[in-house]
């Protein structure tokens, strides 16, 4: 009689193994075609003297694929969790986190139409619309999951959340503001230029007290993966407002390779937390 109370518990072990395993080797695959992907394009990047013509094409190109890799894995996500927003906390969570996928494929894909167009980007313009608008239900996203796990921050790490935090809008405060207003504009580019920094800041700050959480824990993967891939992002704002201030930005510059990351790393983040669930 018990060994056949055992055989039923032993195939459910087995059973569990192989799927624990089975997500393992997707896991694996999937962290090596990122990788691969990322480097490819790194490459192609960094070559753009040889053809530079090519590369600017394709820096318009792969940043809405890109994207678009991280839109169709958040939204896997959300239909996981399901969409009663006004009920369930998740629901909501992964809902923002879809929109704001779908968002940057917007200001992607307008700023590519304005450049194979032959017209010159507005700044600002359609692009920054969007790229404005996905702050919103992406740092609501982060703020949520902060809010639901704040308790398990310990004093030593918000300290070090609150060092991290300083120093970022001191860089940003001492480096960047300054160039983006040492010559006059039109109300409407200060605006901009003032919104930027602002939700950076708003959206970095949220994150580092997140990462101060999740870090070292059962989510510690998956959310390490986004922090890095938000911080590339934000990176990136802050050098392509300093480079269109200073006169310097060109289309399949280094700028457009930390968007290309952050787009590749958010879908990875994505991809992982799926495997977890």
């Amino acid at each position: 009689m018990g060994a056949t109370l055992e055989e039923p518990l032993k195939l459910t072990e087995h059973a569990e193994e192989k799927d624990w395993n089975r997500k393992e080797s997707a896991l694996r695959l999937f962290y090596i075609s990122f990788l691969i992907a990322g480097v490819a394009l790194s490459i192609v990047y960094f070559l753009h003297e040889y053809y530079p013509v090519q590369v600017a094409a394709i820096s318009n190109v792969v940043p809405s694929i890109c994207a678009f890799v991280g839109f169709a894995a958040a939204l896997q996500n959300a239909r996981r969790y399901g969409f009663r927003l006004r009920e369930r906390n998740y629901d909501r969570i992964w809902f923002g986190f879809t929109l704001g996928s779908l968002f940057w494929i917007f200001a992607e894909a307008s700023w590519a139409v304005y450049y194979f167009s032959g017209v010159a980007v507005p700044y600002p313009g359609v692009p920054d619309i969007f790229y404005l608008a996905a702050y919103i239900p992406i740092a609501l996203s982060v703020l949520l999951y902060f809010r639901s796990f704040s308790g398990a921050l310990t004093p030593i790490r918000k300290v070090l959340s609150i060092g991290a935090i300083a120093f970022s809008v001191s860089l940003v405060l001492s480096v960047v503001v300054p160039i983006e207003f040492s010559t006059p504009k039109p109300a409407l580019t200060t605006f901009t230029d003032l919104t930027y920094p602002a939700a950076d800041l708003i959206l970095l700050s949220l994150t580092i007290l997140s990462m101060a959480i999740f870090l070292g824990g059962s989510m510690g993967k998956w959310w390490t993966i986004l922090a890095v891939a938000i911080i590339l992002d934000i990176i990136a704002d802050e050098l392509f407002l300093y480079q269109v201030a200073a006169g310097t930005y060109y289309n399949g510059g280094l700028d457009d390779l930390i968007y290309v990351w952050a787009y590749l790393l958010v879908g990875l983040a994505y991809v992982v937390h799926k495997k977890e669930l």
